[in-house]
């Protein structure tokens, strides 16, 4: 057992950097083609780039360098082209990764014990997508980290928004439709306790909002229509019925309707009667 684990040890390693390296090569030949060819190519086109050359050439030549003309464009579109190169990087360091991770075994839910070699893949297998959100952390300023999720695994609906959420496990996540997600709410495929780690699919339905800073945990079970309060805790294996408010431990029913159901109701007029209520309707019509 003991040279298997060293064994997964070296490859995770190697994977990592080997994924680093290679996940830089199409980034870096795009720069280098930029850098060597890209102001005579746009020159090549014609208008506008090559009269805009021309109208800035006479202006730079008496203040800058030369270098700074025969790299015109370079200068102008660094920035985009810049951050070009490093969307190139992530995508391949992305694919690279999932690649990698599959070199790793996958465990089932349930229950390992510390002393087994369970525990020690598992932390391998999710190191790919923990250490990628460092490399990533640019452009989830800017974009929801949704498909880095589910390019991990996680099954995410409609409409939802994970925004400043943290998904641990997201092989071990499904998220339903309409879900919002509070600063630093937590979803944990996984738990620590009493020297085993327990491992289990979290589940949450559709028209779900889980507050900031609550914590999910492994094995939950969250119908829809659900609020999970802020800075509360939802237990491993715990069920949540739908319509429900879950805090201080408990689910407490909701006294009004979930906003999915009010967008379909009728503007104006009285509300839509339930067929229970249709004998109190007299003949003429008129509502008692």
């Amino acid at each position: 057992m003991r040279a298997r684990s060293v064994g997964y040890s070296i490859y995770m390693v190697l994977s990592i950097m080997a994924s680093l390296t290679i996940a830089a090569i199409p980034a870096i030949l795009f720069f280098g083609w930029f850098l060597l060819h890209f102001t005579n190519f746009l020159n090549s086109i014609g208008f506008p780039f090559s009269t805009l050359y021309d109208w800035a050439l006479p202006l730079l030549s008496g203040t800058f360098d030369p270098i700074v003309i025969q790299y015109f464009w370079v200068f102008v579109l660094f920035v985009p082209v810049g951050l070009t190169c490093y969307a190139i990087f992530l995508g391949s360091l992305l694919g690279l990764f999932k690649l990698s991770r599959r070199g790793i075994p996958f465990l089932e839910d349930g229950y390992y014990s510390s002393d087994t070699e369970a525990w020690l893949l598992y932390e391998y297998y999710e190191i790919y997508y923990v250490l990628f959100p460092y490399f990533a952390g640019f452009f989830s300023v800017f974009l929801d980290t949704k498909p880095r999720h589910q390019a991990f695994g996680c099954k995410i609906g409609n409409n939802t928004v994970v925004g400043n959420g943290r998904l641990f496990n997201p092989e071990r996540t499904i998220i339903g439709d309409n879900c919002f997600f509070g600063y630093d709410a937590i979803l944990s495929g996984h738990v620590y306790e009493s020297g085993r780690l327990y491992l289990k699919t979290v589940k949450l339905g559709n028209n779900v909002t889980v507050g900031a800073n609550a914590v999910v945990l492994p094995g939950a079970d969250i119908g829809d229509n659900v609020i999970v309060g802020a800075n509360t805790v939802v237990p491993k294996d715990t069920t949540i019925p739908s319509n429900t408010i879950w805090v201080h431990g408990k689910a407490i029913p909701r006294k009004s309707k979930p906003v999915a159901e009010k967008l379909h109701q009728p503007i104006g007029g009285p509300p839509p009667l339930d067929p229970e209520d249709e004998a109190d309707i007299p003949e003429n019509g008129e509502r008692l």
